[in-house]
Formats: structure tokens, C-alpha cells, sequence
């Protein structure tokens, strides 16, 4: 059973036809194999940009997205979307984007939780994604630079990238993208050589940190 069947019909917000089509065809795509290699693998590094809503949650705003194939940044392999007054197309587009490919992402409890959350609202339900976060990787892979979890802007000085825009969603997640090709850098030769090897990694570091 593929996420897509958790997308019930008459069970979310009232997608039209045309929307629930293209999430179809979204939720079609094969699985990638998680134990092949970085340089064999689609990556997609996502960010989001929020503004204040009720309470204290923040609304979705927009959403940027970057692949990395084969080992690289591709710029014409990018997605970026305002949700406006149509965020359920907004968040298909991204759904299809990832192809549910392993999806990158720096602090996972708030991007992550961001995007579910926005989900759950404008299509019904969660996918089931694969999430890898670099503010919990990186500490493993460079102690020598920054000795535990520390801020994004403290990780891009560490390695001298540049932030050209913190509220653009896009240019965010192409930061990120460069964080994450130097973390699969230095992932290689402490032999995780796939996927799966830094989502092993990542349960460990969690499981360890007691969260």
C-alpha cells in the first residue's frame, strides 16, 4: 500500500477532479531503492517559508525545492510554489517533484512538521516520506567543525556558503542542497554509502538524544 491510498476519496478537504488526477499520478511513481548509492540517488531538499498564523503554529507561506541527481545540484531541476488561494495545487506540484525521492531537509521538526501540517489541511492526509535532517547529521559527520546541533547559519559559516535570501524558499533550499552535498562528502568515507546508511544514522543520533 503506497501513501496515496491514505488520500481517501470524500475523506479530505474537496479536491477537484483535476487535483486529485495529477495526486494520482504522483502516488504512482516507484519507490526508489533506499540501499543504492549517494551518486545513484535523486535527492530533494526542501524549505519552507511561514508567517504567523492563530496560536502559536505558523502558516505555510510558500515552499521551494532543489534536487540533487547523481551527485549534483541540477538548477533546472527546482520546484517553488506560493500557496496563495490555491495551496492544494501548490502542494501537489511539490508532491510530484519529489517523486518520493529521500527528501532533505534542515530542522525537521519545524519544516517537516511545517509541511504535514499543510497536508493534513489542504490535502486530506500525510504522505509517507523518507526525511533526512541535516541538523542532526551533520554533528556525526563534522565534530571537528561544530561539536552538537547548532543553527543553519552556523553550519553555513562552518563551510563558507553563502545565505543569499533567508525568506526565499527556493534560494533557501539551494544553502541547503550545498550543506547536504558536504555532508554526503564526508559520508563516504565513513563508509554510509547510501541512503538508507543516513537514515540508520539519524535514527541512532535521535535514539541516543532520547527524542
Amino acid at each position: 500500500m503506497n501513501w496515496l491510498s491514505r488520500f481517501l476519496p470524500g475523506s479530505g478537504p474537496g479536491l477537484t477532479p483535476e487535483q486529485q488526477a495529477s495526486l494520482d499520478l504522483a502516488g504512482k511513481l516507484p519507490a526508489p531503492d533506499l540501499a543504492r548509492s549517494h551518486y545513484e540517488t535523486r535527492y530533494v531538499v526542501v524549505n519552507t517559508e511561514t508567517g504567523p498564523a492563530d496560536g502559536a503554529s505558523q502558516r505555510l507561506l510558500a515552499v521551494g525545492a532543489v534536487a540533487i541527481n547523481r551527485g549534483l545540484i541540477h538548477p533546472d531541476d527546482a520546484f517553488q510554489a506560493r500557496l496563495g488561494d490555491s495551496p492544494a495545487d501548490a502542494l501537489i506540484g511539490l508532491l510530484r517533484f519529489i517523486a518520493l525521492a529521500p527528501v532533505v531537509v534542515f530542522n525537521a521538526p519545524f519544516n517537516r512538521g511545517t509541511l504535514e501540517r499543510a497536508f493534513e489541511q489542504h490535502l486530506g492526509n500525510q504522505p509517507t516520506l523518507e526525511w533526512l535532517d541535516l541538523m542532526v547529521l551533520l554533528p556525526s559527520l563534522y565534530p571537528e567543525r561544530i561539536g552538537g546541533q547548532a543553527r543553519m547559519d552556523a553550519w553555513l559559516g562552518a563551510f563558507d556558503i553563502d545565505r543569499l535570501a533567508p525568506r526565499d524558499a527556493l534560494l533557501e533550499a539551494y544553502a541547503v542542497a550545498q550543506l547536504h552535498l558536504v555532508a554526503l562528502a564526508r559520508a563516504r568515507h565513513q563508509g554510509l554509502a547510501s541512503p538508507r546508511d543516513l537514515l540508520d544514522t539519524q535514527s541512532s543520533r535521535k535514539w541516543l538524544r532520547g527524542g
